[in-house]
């Protein structure tokens, strides 16, 4: 079962997507903040991250960033409610960016691609 880390500061849609992962199939790990996003990646090493980008505390930039340097290879999803920041995030780091609000439909395709890409045979 993949493992998915979820770095995201807002309450309401954190559960809801860790809920939407969690029903279709998944391990969830979530957290609020980017430092808690780096220490949760450390203990127990994610298939996949989905980082919001503005939150209080280390922003996902920031975020996305560290982890590039401690999983290279761990497909990351920015999302964000601005595109500006969404734009940054692919430039630094993000393997794939979303809008929000986005669709259940919309996160499980990205997040399947992702794994899918990350499995095939180079």
């Amino acid at each position: 079962m993949p493992h998915v880390l979820i770095i995201e500061d807002d309450e309401d849609l954190r559960p809801v997507l860790a809920g939407i992962l969690r029903a279709s199939g998944f391990s969830v790990t979530d957290v609020n903040e980017g430092v808690a996003g780096l220490q949760a990646a450390e203990a127990h090493p994610p298939d996949i991250v989905i980082s919001d980008i503005v939150m209080e505390g280390m922003e996902g930039i920031a975020a996305i960033m560290a982890l590039r340097k401690l999983m290279n290879d761990v497909p990351i999803i920015a999302i964000s409610g601005s595109q500006r920041y969404l734009a940054s995030s692919e430039k630094l780091g993000a393997d794939a960016v979303l809008l929000k609000p986005f669709t259940r439909e919309t996160i499980l395709d990205a997040v399947n691609g992702l794994l899918a890409r990350r499995t095939q045979p180079a």
